[in-house]
């Protein structure tokens, strides 16, 4: 059975799954396994003022061309934010990660993504709150 490529950074909908959580400090810290989310916790979690996409990092299968992100090569995100690993400190080791082997960041990127992915935080746009995106 083929693993599906996980996008690293989802929306809080049904399917997904609970990857991280952000830390006072603004970064997120992976989970040792992903969690699976239900209704409930959708429900939970929109009742808060700020979107569970700026709180907590979710994981699901990466869509590509069907992704704002994509950009028909691959994920657009972690392509324009390696570009400021060198405001980061680096740590010659990982950071633990529980979808790694099949995250389309680490695949695309290698290390350089996995050293800055604890710093990005899932924007939502407007359209997407809505439904329109």
């Amino acid at each position: 059975m083929k693993t599906s490529i996980a996008c690293p950074s989802n929306r809080c909908k049904p399917g997904s799954k609970l990857l991280g959580i952000r830390q006072e400090n603004g970064t997120v810290t992976i989970l040792p396994e992903p969690l699976s989310i239900d209704e409930s916790f959708i429900e939970k979690v929109k009742e808060h003022p700020v979107p569970a996409e700026r709180r907590f990092r979710f994981t699901n299968k990466c869509i590509e061309n069907g992704c704002n992100q994509w950009t028909g090569k691959g994920c657009g995100v972690i392509e324009e934010v390696v570009q400021y690993l060198d405001r980061i400190p680096v740590n010659e080791v990982l950071p633990p990660c529980s979808i790694r082997v099949h995250c389309r960041w680490f695949l695309q990127k290698g290390a350089d993504a996995c050293t800055i992915c604890p710093y990005i935080i899932t924007e939502i746009t407007e359209n997407e709150l809505s439904g329109t995106e």
